[in-house]
């Protein structure tokens, strides 16, 4: 039993220290953070919902359903963190193979099938890791901006639809959603379809759809998630909530 544990345990090990292993985990880790993020936009798009006459706002009701879910949420969370952390280290790693293996420099570089968000895949996803740090910071933990965290309603619901309007009325805060989250979708452009082509997706008869995947996500990312702080800072919504 014990041996048969240590052989798979010595095959996994065998898995992620090779190249095409990272390559698998790094593609499987981004599916998962694809999956999110656009669920993550879905449900926070309920934000430019109107605000009902009688009975808190939708996305009150949203944040409220996720909070009931208990340990539920938390482990959904460790989970993410855990295939965040896994991405980044393959991404790193496989980087840096990249660059040993690079080891002679050559005068004339002819990159002609490289596309341009292939060179700063590495960077914008670091830049990406520190806004996730910041959104976590500010509207889950409230350590930034605490007093547009700090509202509730009369049934003790915490006021999700104030922290929000109050938070991207500041043009700082606003502004870095929005550049992060073109980050986020350029990032996507081209993640997507090197996910597909790692795990064998990209085959001919699908690489068509799966080539038009790639811009076709980004273009929603970056759509959906700007579109809101755009319009709490244009004054398009959240006209009922008093300044902070």
């Amino acid at each position: 039993m014990s041996t048969a544990a240590n052989a798979s345990g010595s095959a996994i090990g065998r898995l992620l220290s090779s190249t095409i292993g990272l390559k698998v985990l790094m593609a499987v880790t981004g599916f998962i953070w694809v999956g999110f993020v656009l669920g993550h936009m879905v449900g926070n798009l309920q934000i430019l919902l109107p605000m009902p006459a009688d009975g808190p706002h939708a996305i009150n009701k949203y944040a409220a359903a996720l909070k009931a879910t208990g340990g539920v949420l938390w482990v959904v969370r460790f989970g993410l963190l855990a295939a965040f952390a896994a991405h980044v280290w393959s991404a790193i790693t496989l980087s840096g193979r990249n660059k040993a293996a690079r080891a002679t420099t050559y005068a004339v570089h002819t990159n002609i099938q490289a596309k341009p968000s292939s060179y700063y895949m590495l960077v914008s996803g670091l830049a990406i890791l520190g806004f996730i740090i910041f959104h976590l910071a500010h509207f889950t933990l409230g350590l930034v901006q605490p007093e547009a965290a700090g509202h509730y309603l009369s049934n003790g619901m915490h006021d999700v639809y104030t922290m929000f309007i109050l938070g991207f009325r500041n043009p700082i805060y606003a502004g870095l959603y929005i550049v992060s989250n073109v980050l986020v979708g350029l990032h996507l452009q081209h993640a997507v379809s090197s996910m597909f082509q790692t795990l064998g997706l990209r085959t001919p008869k699908y690489r068509a759809y799966v080539d038009f995947a790639g811009p076709a996500i980004s273009a929603i990312v970056i759509v959906g998630n700007v579109l809101m702080p755009l319009s709490v800072l244009l004054g398009l919504i959240g006209g009922s909530v008093p300044g902070s």
